[in-house]
C-alpha cells in the first residue's frame, strides 16, 4: 500500500476501510473467519501492528470481534448499543445506608457454585497473574523469613510503599513513601479517612449513584452521606457541589468532607476530566474540606495513558488517595493504602488500633512483583480483555433487553450501569434472576435514598458463553415485568 499523504487517512484506516469494503459487499458474510492478522500483513505490505490497529477499529465500530486463539470474525449481529442513562438528579438530603440485609443477601449469593455471578465486582480469575504470584511467595518467604512472618510496620513495608509512590507519579501525584499507610484494602482505606478527618454525625459529600462500599464506611463511622448529581460520562457535577456546600453552610449541616471516584466510577465508570479535577480541588481548598480520592479502577483504564488522579492537583496534601491492588493483581491479598498527606500520623494511630498492621507476606510479594516490570506488562494484557468484555455485554445487552434500556459506556474497569424502563423494580428482577441463578445487583443499593428502583449494575469482567446465556435471561426477564 502507498504511504498516505499528511492530510490522507493513517494506513490503518485506509486498510479497515478495505476491509468494512468487503463486510459491507457481503463478500465476507456474518460468522465469517477474516485473514489473519500475519495473513493480512503479508497481503496488505504493512506492519502486524498496522493490521491490529485495523481490525480494531472495525470492532469499535461493531463489524468483527476477535475470538482468542481464532482470529478476527464478521459479526452475526450488528451492535446495538443502548443509549447512555441521563445525569442522575438525587434529594439534597443528607442520610445513611439502609441496605444491610439486601446487601448480605447478595454477598452470600456470590458463594454458590451454581449461581452465574454478575453483581460482585470482581477481576476476572484467568487473567491474574497466579503463577508468578506464587513464585515470588516461595522466593520472597525464603529470602526474607523474618520480615515475610513477623509483625511489619504499622505503616506497612517501606519496599512496598516506595512503589505505591512511584505508580502515584505516573497518575501525576507527587507522593512521599513517608505519607502511605498500608492497608487492608481500598475499605480500609476509606475508612480510616474518614475517621481521621470527620466526627460521628458529620455530612460527607458523594457522587450518586455511589458505590455501596462507600456508602457502608460512611455508616460505619457514624456519619451522613449527602448524594449530589452525576453525569456516567465526566462523573460529579461540580456546579451542584458547591450547591450543595453552599446549602450545608446556610442549614446548620455543613459538609465536612468530599469522597470522589474520579477514574472509571463504580458503578457508573465516568472519567472525571482533568480540569474538572483541578476545579474539585479549588472547591475544596476554599471551603477548607478535605477531599477522600477512591482510585482503585484507575489503572484499569482502556487508552494506553493514565489518567491522572485529583491528588495531582493538590499542592496542599489535603487529597487522601486511598486505592489496592485488589481489582488488579490479587483480590484476596487485601493490599491496599491511603497516600495521608498531613495526616499520616493519624491515620497510622488508627490502623495500629484497628488491626496493628497489614499482613507482611502478600506485601511483599506485591512490591517484588510491581519492581521487576510485570506489573506493566500484566496491566497492558488486561486492559484489553476487560475492554473486550465490557463492548461483549454492551452489546449483549442492546440485543436482549427490552427497548428504552439505557447503558453507561465506561472507558475503563469492568462494571455498567444499566436504566430499565421506569416501572420495572430492579429488586424484583434481582429475586427473579437469582431464581434462575443470575446474581446482579440492583439499583438500590447504590443511594441511600428510595431510587434507581429500575436500575442495575453488572460486573463484565468475563465473557463468556456462559455470561452471554445469562445476559439473554435476564433480558428475557426484565421484558416480561414490562407485559
Amino acid at each position: 500500500m502507498a504511504a498516505p499523504s499528511p492530510l490522507s487517512p493513517r494506513l490503518y484506516e485506509q486498510l479497515a476501510a478495505r476491509v468494512r469494503e468487503q463486510i459491507l459487499s457481503r463478500t465476507f458474510r456474518p460468522g465469517d473467519r477474516l485473514p489473519s492478522v500475519r495473513e493480512l500483513s503479508r497481503q496488505s505490505r504493512v506492519s502486524v501492528s498496522t493490521v491490529l490497529d485495523a481490525y480494531r477499529l472495525l470492532e469499535d465500530e461493531g463489524l468483527v470481534h476477535p475470538r482468542p486463539q481464532s482470529g478476527y470474525y464478521v459479526r452475526s449481529h450488528p451492535r446495538q448499543r443502548p443509549a447512555e442513562p441521563m445525569k442522575t438528579e438525587p434529594a439534597r438530603v443528607a442520610s445513611s445506608f439502609s441496605r444491610d440485609d439486601l446487601l448480605q443477601t447478595m454477598t452470600h449469593a456470590k458463594e454458590r457454585s451454581d449461581v452465574q455471578q454478575l453483581a460482585i465486582a470482581s477481576p476476572n480469575p484467568d487473567l491474574l497473574p497466579h503463577a508468578r504470584l506464587a513464585q515470588l511467595i516461595g522466593s520472597v518467604a525464603r529470602e526474607h523469613p523474618e520480615a515475610s512472618y513477623g509483625y511489619g510496620p504499622a505503616s506497612g513495608h517501606r519496599a512496598l510503599r516506595e512503589q505505591i509512590a512511584q505508580r502515584a507519579f505516573l497518575a501525576g501525584a507527587s507522593v512521599s513513601p513517608d505519607e502511605i499507610v498500608i492497608t487492608n484494602g481500598c475499605q480500609e482505606a476509606l475508612c480510616l479517612s474518614l475517621r481521621a478527618i470527620c466526627k460521628p454525625g458529620d455530612v460527607v459529600l458523594v457522587e450518586s449513584p455511589c458505590h455501596y462500599g462507600i456508602l457502608q464506611a460512611i455508616q460505619m463511622a457514624g456519619l451522613r452521606s449527602l448524594e449530589v448529581c452525576t453525569r456516567s460520562r465526566e462523573g460529579i457535577c461540580l456546579d451542584a457541589v458547591e450547591e450543595a456546600i453552599e446549602h450545608g453552610r446556610r442549614t446548620g449541616n455543613p459538609v465536612k468532607a468530599i469522597l470522589v471516584n474520579s477514574n472509571f466510577q463504580n458503578p457508573l465508570g465516568a472519567l472525571t476530566p482533568d480540569r474538572e479535577k483541578a476545579r474539585l480541588v479549588t472547591i475544596a481548598r476554599t471551603h477548607g474540606i478535605p477531599i477522600v480520592e477512591d482510585d482503585v479502577y484507575g489503572d484499569l483504564g482502556f487508552e494506553e495513558e493514565r489518567p491522572r488522579v485529583v491528588r495531582a492537583f493538590d499542592e496542599d496534601r489535603e487529597v487522601l488517595l486511598c486505592s489496592s491492588f485488589s481489582k488488579t493483581i490479587a483480590p484476596g491479598y487485601r493490599v491496599g493504602w491511603v497516600a495521608a498527606g498531613k495526616r499520616h500520623a493519624s491515620i497510622e494511630r488508627l490502623k495500629y488500633a484497628a488491626s496493628v498492621a497489614a499482613p507482611s507476606l502478600p506485601q511483599l510479594v506485591v512490591a517484588q512483583f510491581l519492581s521487576n516490570g510485570g506489573y506493566d506488562k500484566y496491566l497492558r494484557r488486561a486492559r484489553r480483555a476487560y475492554a473486550q468484555s465490557v463492548r461483549e455485554m454492551s452489546d449483549a445487552v442492546g440485543r436482549f433487553f427490552p427497548a428504552g434500556t439505557r447503558l453507561t459506556r465506561p472507558e475503563g474497569g469492568f462494571v455498567l450501569w444499566g436504566e430499565l424502563p421506569e416501572r420495572v423494580d430492579t429488586t424484583l428482577l434481582y429475586q427473579a434472576a437469582l431464581a434462575e441463578r443470575i446474581l446482579i445487583a440492583p439499583g438500590v443499593l447504590f443511594s441511600t435514598q428510595d431510587t434507581y428502583r429500575n436500575c442495575f449494575r453488572l460486573t463484565a469482567s468475563r465473557w463468556t458463553p456462559e455470561t452471554e446465556a445469562a445476559i439473554a435471561r435476564l433480558g428475557r426477564l426484565a421484558s416480561a415485568r414490562l407485559v
